[in-house]
């Protein structure tokens, strides 16, 4: 037995609440929203705005986090 076997994270870090919802989604909308997100035309806003009418509840900062890396989904 080697000296670091067994070596586990204190604990599990979770996806952002965007990669939760892409996760949740069918394939092609899954797509869909992973396409916006690297798209340079959506703003945060923008499609936070557009998620919501359809009835998906992302913030507008959540979603930015998560375009800069700065979510946790970055420490995955």
């Amino acid at each position: 037995m080697g000296i670091l076997d067994g070596l586990t994270p204190i604990r599990d870090i979770t996806p952002c609440r965007v990669t939760r919802l892409i996760l949740e989604l069918d394939t092609d909308d899954a797509q869909a929203l992973q396409d916006a997100l690297v798209d340079e035309r959506w703003s945060s806003a923008g499609l936070s705005n557009a998620l919501r009418k359809r009835g998906l509840t992302l913030a507008a900062d959540t979603i930015r986090a998560h375009k800069e890396t700065r979510c946790r989904c970055s420490r995955i």
